[in-house]
Formats: structure tokens, C-alpha cells, sequence
């Protein structure tokens, strides 16, 4: 996947360097957090979803999701993949990023 491709699923914080050093800091604490805590849940979702799956749960589900032009189909999966496929989701989807963007 291409860095491009990356910083897509990113949620970015710029801010530039000339920002008041306080206002910076509330950012990044607060970038911090909900970084913290989507890591947490998906954490959550992926070892609920290993323990579906080890536990033997079974079922089907389907799963079709479209997010911003892209689609998602799984067809009869278990509710264990499903719930690991989310906590990866939300991993990726709130991983920490704050930079600071260089004025024109």
C-alpha cells in the first residue's frame, strides 16, 4: 500500500508551526485520545473475534460496506471473523498522526 494510499485511512491533525504552543498541545491531547481509545476497542473487537472463533461460535453473517467509493464483501462469514475485521478497521482507521504543516 502506498503512503498515499495510507494517509487515506488516517485521521491527519496538521497544524501549523506558527499555532499557539498551548492550542498544539490540546491537539495533540486530544488526537492522543481517540487514538487511545479506537486502539482499545479495536483491540476489544480483535481478541473478541479470536475468541469466537477458537470458541467454535457458529453462524454466518454477510458484510457489505461502502466507505468513500470503496466496497466491502465478505459472504458467509462467522460473526468471530467479522468482529476481528472491525477491531482491524478501527485500528487502522484511528491511528495517531499529528504533524505540522509548512507555511507557503
Amino acid at each position: 500500500m502506498s503512503r498515499e494510499n495510507r494517509e487515506k485511512f488516517t485521521l491527519n491533525c496538521q497544524v501549523s508551526p506558527f499555532t499557539d504552543n498551548s492550542t498544539q498541545l490540546a491537539l495533540a491531547r486530544y488526537q492522543l485520545i481517540y487514538s487511545t481509545i479506537g486502539l482499545v476497542l479495536g483491540l476489544i473487537c480483535v481478541l473478541g473475534g479470536i475468541y469466537l472463533f477458537i470458541q467454535g461460535v457458529a453462524g454466518e453473517m454477510n458484510w457489505s460496506l461502502k466507505v468513500f467509493g470503496n466496497e466491502s464483501v465478505i459472504a458467509n462469514a462467522a460473526p468471530g471473523a467479522i468482529l476481528f475485521i472491525v477491531g482491524l478497521f478501527l485500528v487502522i482507521v484511528t491511528k495517531f498522526k499529528f504533524k505540522h504543516i509548512q507555511p507557503k
